[in-house]
């Protein structure tokens, strides 16, 4: 496993966002990047974040990121400690 020490990267003072996850704030960087798919176009809102950090997220989960409320939709180990959760916003 990629052992990279990732606490620059996702330092919330720096460039990425905190989320709130049940009790708990959760560094990461997010993204709500425009996406079109066979002509239809829209926003993919992704939230990636260390794993350590989600150990027991899953589908449906809440939280809230800058006042926006999102359930996630999917859950993407990246297998280097990093894992990206896709979101749908409520």
């Amino acid at each position: 496993m990629f052992t990279e020490d990732l606490s620059e990267f996702l330092d919330s003072t720096e460039m990425a966002d905190n989320a709130t996850i049940g009790a708990a704030t959760v560094a990461g960087i997010f993204d709500n990047q425009f996406v079109e798919v066979h002509g239809i176009e829209g926003v993919r809102p992704v939230f990636v974040c260390n794993e350590a950090d989600v150990p027991s997220i899953a589908h449906g989960d809440a939280l809230t990121i800058k006042t926006v409320s999102y359930k996630v939709a999917g859950v993407q180990p990246d297998g280097t400690g990093l894992t990206s959760l896709i979101l749908e916003k409520q």
